[in-house]
């Protein structure tokens, strides 16, 4: 169900282009020890009473040098005076570095150096409160989904959508009465937000696997009244026969219905030609009358909220998620859907450290480093996760959680289907 609020989209912020800064300014600094001797009986007196003695040397050393002072501020700790100052246009930085270096008045010169806060310039990534309470960022640090791919079987995706236009490396219509409404359709849109929205872009969010490759095979499409979604087994076969061509690494199924001997053959197939499969579970309905998820060959997703638990079931955040609308817009988006998306990039983040992991591998590694939530329930831990696969720990993604719990592996074995919640 989409959320009332929504947020608007907006075009990426202009930005002051400047790619000669750090090569056009120069830090150094002058000693001024015998004028700080306050230091002895702490930080006393004002800043100006330990420049002044200083002014007249460092106006001969810019002027012998030919910089062009720009700023000046004491370090009193080291006891120096600190200066910031700009080359002349057409000096090289690093013959100017060298001089003042080979000057005895300089106590030391270095260039000017950028830095980056380690956090996302994306202005709606507050809102997310589920992949930054999973620590998100340091996460990244380890793995961000570069060289995996994800196929989404699903309605079409807004292709321009800024946080996923340079994502998206493939997409096909098998929906053949909805030919036009591919790039306005919401659910697609919404799951691969979840998967692999751009981050520090400037612009809303952050996907779970933000460099990921993504692939769009539309098999649903959208009433335009009711705006809700609908498949059928024609479109779903398709769809999988063009999944079998372009072997994605994962395949995201956010969508259940009931059996079909035609759907669970080309699954089985691109099973065992490696490719990771994930698949939302129905959570109106019980666990065996969940299809593909059932299948022993899927990872079978939900949410903490089903009325249905299986042992089976990988359960992980699907309420209130942000995530891409069409029109470069944003919306809140709830159920297993948005779980599965949610696990798909995670698979993503694994299997860009560990490329052979299988589906079965990546099940097992999800619930054994399960957490328990307030509820007691075991849910998807996204640092265990990839520190599995990074063969490492880096306990900087760590979250608070209580123990890690073992969920037994899934038993038991139905042409429309419909896309999950």
């Amino acid at each position: 169900m989409l959320a009332i609020a929504w947020l608007a989209g907006c075009a990426a912020p202009t930005r002051l282009v400047q790619q000669d800064i750090y090569t056009t300014k120069v830090l150094f600094t002058v000693s001024v020890r015998a004028e700080y001797s306050a230091l002895a009986s702490g930080f006393g007196g004002s800043a100006d009473s330990y420049t002044a003695p200083a002014e007249q040397l460092i106006g001969e050393i810019i002027e012998a040098h030919d910089l062009e002072k720009i700023s000046q501020f004491p370090i009193k700790s080291m006891a120096v005076e600190a200066v910031v100052a700009r080359i002349r246009e057409g000096a090289s930085l690093e013959e100017v570095i060298a001089a003042l270096a080979q000057d005895g008045r300089v106590e030391s010169v270095q260039s000017i150096r950028p830095y980056k806060l380690l956090t996302y310039n994306d202005p709606y990534f507050a809102l997310q409160n589920t992949v930054s309470g999973d620590r998100i960022e340091a996460i990244h640090r380890i793995s961000t989904g570069k060289n995996v791919s994800v196929g989404i079987v699903d309605t079409g995706v807004d292709r321009w959508h800024p946080e996923l236009n340079r994502n998206i490396v493939y997409s096909e219509n098998h929906v053949a009465h909805d030919q036009g409404a591919f790039d306005l359709d919401e659910h697609g849109t919404a799951v691969a937000g979840v998967i692999g929205s751009a981050a520090n872009n400037d612009l809303g969010i952050v996907g779970v696997a933000p460099d990921v490759s993504l692939m769009v095979f539309k098999a649903c499409h959208q009433e335009i009244a009711s705006r809700r979604t609908a498949c059928d087994s024609a479109s779903i076969i398709k769809a999988l026969t063009d999944v079998l061509a372009q072997q994605p690494d994962i395949l995201n199924l956010s969508l259940a219905g009931p059996h079909d001997p035609i759907i669970e053959r080309l699954l089985k197939i691109a099973s065992r030609s490696g490719m990771v499969l994930v698949a939302a579970v129905d959570e109106s309905r019980p666990f065996e009358a969940s299809f593909p998820a059932r299948m022993e060959e899927v990872i079978a997703v939900g949410t903490t909220l089903s009325e249905a638990g299986h042992a089976g079931v990988i359960l992980a955040p699907g309420t209130d998620l942000l995530t891409t609308a069409p029109g470069a817009t944003y919306g809140f988006k709830s159920g297993s859907s948005m779980a599965t998306a949610y696990v798909s990039g995670i698979a993503a983040l694994m299997k860009e450290k560990m490329p052979a992991l299988t589906s079965a591998q990546i099940r097992d590694s999800l619930q054994l480093s399960a957490r328990l939530d307030e509820n007691e329930l075991p849910v998807v831990d996204m640092c265990s996760a990839v520190n599995f696969a990074a063969s490492v720990s880096h306990p900087s993604c760590d979250r608070a959680r209580s123990m890690a719990v073992r969920v037994p592996e899934p038993t038991g074995p139905t042409s429309s289907a419909e896309l999950a919640n």
